[in-house]
């Protein structure tokens, strides 16, 4: 591995390009927020965030060693791929908006005492990562990326992998900061009592099942 590709790393431009594009509103940020604001602790959360991470990772992979050329030669390959991506974005997106709309029916039920909270954290791992393995997008994106930041003259796998390790590496952080802030403002407690509304609640979930929604279109018509 090269010095140039070392400060290609550490540079202020890759990192902030990098930051820019992770903490920017998109399919993984809504399903956290969403997600936070329906089971109200982490490890449901932090599983979801670890699937998308998973599927993070093998985009990165698959940018890396040119894999996603594939995607490119099989137009139909990649119109079903974003048709099966665009429906888990849907069905979350709607499942947030009926919860919003039926929060009396849709709140999760405190556990009982000295029963262990039923997280189904192999569930939420599955959402997670179809929530980002749903966007061939991604893949493409880190495909054209990150060469864009390292010489012309042909990067190689072990430069681009150090760029891609990076890139996950603030994707995770995002994911980390934004699960314990949201998780802190919802779960707050003053006087025995949640600081969090169940009206902001409601108006939580529908904010980020329109989101949902939207971004399953746009995944669907472009």
């Amino acid at each position: 591995m090269t010095s140039t590709a070392l400060a290609v790393a550490a540079s202020p431009a890759f990192l902030a390009s990098c930051t820019a594009v992770i903490c920017s509103p998109g399919p993984d940020s809504m399903l956290v927020l969403r997600l936070v604001s329906r089971a109200r602790r982490r490890p449901p959360v932090l599983a979801a965030a670890a699937g998308m991470l998973i599927a993070g990772a093998g985009y990165a992979i698959a940018a890396v060693t040119g894999s996603m050329a594939v995607v490119l030669l099989r137009p139909e390959l990649f119109l079903v791929w974003q048709i099966a991506g665009a429906l888990v974005l849907a069905l979350t997106g709607a499942r947030a908006l009926w919860e919003a709309l039926r929060p009396e029916e849709a709140a999760p039920q405190p556990p009982a005492a000295g029963e262990p909270p039923a997280d189904r954290l192999p569930r939420h791992l599955l959402l997670g990562f179809l929530c980002t393995a749903g966007n061939p997008k991604v893949g493409l994106f880190l495909t054209v990326f990150l060469p864009q930041f390292l010489p012309v003259e042909a990067p190689s796998a072990a430069a681009l992998s150090l760029l891609a390790l990076v890139y996950l590496a603030i994707g995770a952080l995002w994911l980390l900061v934004l699960t314990e802030v949201g998780v802190r403002v919802v779960a707050r407690r003053t006087a025995g009592e949640a600081a969090f509304p169940p009206l902001a609640a409601r108006i939580g979930n529908a904010v980020a099942g329109l989101v949902l929604l939207g971004l399953a279109l746009t995944l669907f018509i472009r």
